[in-house]
C-alpha cells in the first residue's frame, strides 16, 4: 500500500499560522473579558433593581406604619377618659333601680305585606305579528327580532332533547 507523504508547511506557511494563532488568542482572550464584564454588569444591574424595589417597599411599609400610628393616635385622643362625677350613693341607687327598671330590647322583626285576597294573572306583552313588524319596521328591530329567533332555535337544538 502506497501512503501519501505528510503534507509539510514552508517556513513562511508555519510563520503565518503561528501570526493567525497569536491573534486568534487575543480575539478569544478580549471576547472572554467582554462576557465577563457583561455578566458582571448584568449582575451589578439586577442588584441594583433590588436594592431599589427594596427601598420603595420599605419606604410603602413605614408610610403604612406611620398611618396606622396616626390613626391609633386619634383614636386615643377621641377616647379621652372622661372623670365621672362621684355624687352622694342615693342618686347611685336611683340610677340603678331606673336602669333594672328598663326593659330588654326587642328584636324588630319586618313583616311582609299580605298576600293580596284576589289573585290576579300579569297578561304577558303580545308578540307583535311579522306583519305588524314589517309595516313598522326598523332595521335595528328586525335584526334583534332575528337574533332572538336564532337563539331561542339554538336552544331548542341544544337543550330541547
Amino acid at each position: 500500500m502506497d501512503t501519501k507523504p505528510k503534507r509539510v508547511l514552508t517556513e513562511e506557511q508555519l510563520k503565518k499560522l503561528a501570526i493567525a494563532r497569536q491573534k486568534a488568542n487575543e480575539v478569544r482572550k478580549k471576547n472572554v473579558e467582554i462576557k465577563k464584564f457583561e455578566t458582571e454588569n448584568e449582575k451589578y444591574e439586577k442588584e441594583k433593581e433590588k436594592k431599589i424595589k427594596e427601598e420603595k417597599r420599605d419606604e410603602a411599609y413605614n408610610a403604612i406604619i406611620e398611618l396606622k400610628n396616626k390613626r391609633e393616635q386619634e383614636q386615643k385622643s377621641k377616647k379621652v377618659i372622661k372623670p365621672k362625677i362621684i355624687e352622694p350613693e342615693e342618686e347611685e341607687e336611683e340610677e340603678e333601680e331606673e336602669e333594672e327598671e328598663r326593659p330588654p330590647p326587642r328584636k324588630v322583626i319586618s313583616k311582609q305585606p299580605p298576600p293580596p285576597k284576589t289573585f290576579e294573572r300579569r297578561q304577558r306583552p303580545k308578540e307583535p305579528t311579522d306583519e305588524d313588524l314589517y309595516s313598522k319596521a326598523n332595521i335595528e328591530m328586525l335584526r334583534a327580532r332575528l337574533y332572538q329567533q336564532t337563539r331561542a332555535r339554538l336552544n331548542n337544538d341544544l337543550f330541547g332533547y
